[in-house]
């Protein structure tokens, strides 16, 4: 199942988050959760896929911590984690209220939705079957 992707032009103009900016080369980023805040996507545009947590409590506490728990993998995919914050009104929109994973794209395009927990694995696994993804892998091989 395809999801649409959100104006890229929406979510800039309505201040989206950013973890840390990412140099230009690859393999690189922070894998430490941090709160959305009201910084500019085109900062991590092409550069990284975001998986971003919404919610509070053990959920968002669980699902960052199993994302972490291969820091290898998100530095291999470009990820950045986003967890809840001020800046995620127009990703509440989209996912509502409840918990939620949101996986985006380098292009900002949201890719997945998930409204449950969800293995890390499913997410890497589901990385690696996107076209950039296995340019960025044949390039690295």
């Amino acid at each position: 199942m395809r999801l649409p992707l959100i104006s890229l032009t929406a979510l800039a103009l309505a201040g989206w988050p950013v973890l840390a900016a990412a140099d230009s080369g690859r393999g690189t980023g922070d894998a430490r959760p941090q709160p959305i805040r009201q910084d500019s996507l085109e900062s991590l545009r092409w550069k990284a896929r975001l998986v971003v947590v919404l919610g509070n409590g053990a959920q968002v506490e669980a699902q960052t911590a199993a994302l972490q728990a291969d820091r290898q993998a998100l530095i291999d995919r470009d990820m950045v984690i986003l967890i809840d914050g001020p800046g995620a009104g127009p990703l509440r929109d989209r996912a509502g209220n409840g918990f939620a994973i949101l996986l985006i794209g380098k292009d900002g395009g949201i890719k997945r939705v998930w409204t449950e927990p969800v293995a890390a694995q499913e997410i890497f696994d589901l990385i690696d079957t996107m076209p950039m993804r296995r340019r960025e892998a044949a390039q690295d091989g």
